[in-house]
């Protein structure tokens, strides 16, 4: 009987331990995952996949500072936030950059995911443009640092 209760009261305290192991462990954050230069794999709408491996020189690069340079079928740069209970990332681009004219900022969400292989971006639907709101852009990311080549 009273081996049953030693037994019992170790593997109380070493259930704890684990559980306050577990418990001290934070989750990962997109907003740690997302800084860096990510290249376009590939593009899906629905289930048909649009392009693999679409021209070498689309990319988008989300810098620490709060800031982002696209590089797809144009250039585009501006600022992003991330709500990390929704899996959102909103972009902040400059429509406009002519300083003789009041600056237009255009705000874009897009859902989020990581996974192994990278990430995947979704546009949020706005009730315009619904052909883009079913494509999906396959990252890899391809560096860390905050210059990117190509």
């Amino acid at each position: 009987m009273i081996t049953k209760i030693c037994i019992a009261i170790v593997f109380s305290l070493v259930s704890s331990a684990i559980w306050a192991q577990d418990a001290k462990k934070v989750p990962n954050k997109i907003i740690d995952k997302i800084v860096g230069a990510w290249k376009i794999q590939k593009i899906t709408a629905g289930k048909d996949e649009v392009a693999k491996n679409p021209t070498s020189g689309q990319w988008i690069e989300f810098r620490s500072d709060g800031t982002y340079l696209n590089r797809s079928t144009s250039l585009d740069s501006g600022s992003y936030r991330v709500n990390e209970n929704s899996s959102i990332v909103y972009l902040e681009s400059l429509v406009n950059n002519d300083p003789a004219k009041k600056q237009n900022k255009m705000v874009t969400e897009w859902t989020v995911a990581f996974d192994d292989q990278g990430m995947v971006m979704q546009r949020r639907s706005t009730g315009k443009r619904e052909h883009a709101d079913k494509m999906k852009y396959f990252y890899t990311k391809v560096g860390e640092t905050e210059t990117i080549n190509n």
